[in-house]
């Protein structure tokens, strides 16, 4: 999978600022708030001839930042809209003491879209499911060799201390395959909450009938250089935009 030269830097960008553990907090709120609140944070709302849209902001995860978006189609066509159809621009409009310079941060950027990390999701909890429950030919081949072992052991009639070192070796060796298997099952089972919460709850491309609405999560790279996050959402004018503050404070 390829990924745009931008969201490269911005990435690269955002492990720079994470790389030595911060040593501060953000917390992000509407430069112009709504008065309606959604999940414990005020909602940016705005609406024109042809959407309606609001915004709140959920969470920062480790590279990431999430927000809520409902989309709503107050036009009279339909309309066919999808996450990178939502952008934001990081602006740094305060100096702020860091080892990377504000002039790096990037341009507009597109919201990821969540179907590569579905499908590459879904094909892991395939493989890690069936990991998780296959005996593999080493351990078929193994289980044998002490067959073998146990067999011979009779005729060389071995010594007690022979005896209690090949099983503990055996046992070590069936121990090996057992914890892969269940390695295989715990990974299959992370991976199997995070496609089910992508799912359930991201933005996917749809199309909006009038007076139909389409809501889910958007992810934007997480950037904690920027203090001004403006994002723009389709059917708007040009150059509208919805604003959000991030704040920088350090840990007490």
């Amino acid at each position: 999978m390829r990924f745009p030269t931008r969201l490269i830097a911005a990435l690269a960008f955002a492990a720079a600022l994470t790389s030595c553990g911060p040593s501060y907090f953000l917390t992000m709120r509407p430069v112009r708030g709504s008065g309606v609140w959604s999940d414990g944070s005020e909602t940016v709302h705005e609406q024109q001839d042809s959407v309606d849209v609001r915004i709140n902001f959920i969470r920062y995860d480790a590279d990431r930042l999430v927000f809520d978006v409902d989309f709503r189609n107050i036009s009279r066509r339909a309309l066919t809209v999808g996450p990178t159809d939502f952008h934001f621009q990081p602006v740094a409009t305060q100096p702020v003491a860091s080892t990377v310079a504000a002039s790096q941060l990037p341009g507009r950027l597109a919201a990821f879209d969540p179907e590569p990390q579905i499908q590459n999701l879904t094909s892991r909890v395939a493989e890690e499911s069936a990991a998780a429950t296959h005996v593999s030919g080493g351990e078929l081949l193994t289980s044998l060799s002490h067959v073998v072992e146990d067999l011979a052991s009779i005729k060389k009639k071995e010594t007690k201390e022979q005896e209690e070192a090949r099983e503990a070796r055996q046992n070590d060796e069936n121990a090996y395959y057992t914890r892969q298997r269940l390695d295989a099952a715990a990974a299959a089972d992370q991976h199997r909450a995070q496609l089910q919460e992508l799912r359930s709850q991201a933005l996917r491309r749809n199309t909006v009938e009038p007076g139909q609405r389409l809501r889910g999560y958007v992810f934007f790279p997480r950037l904690d250089q920027a203090d001004i996050i403006r994002i723009s959402a389709p059917g708007m004018r040009e150059g509208t935009t919805l604003d959000f503050t991030q704040l920088r404070a350090r840990q007490q």
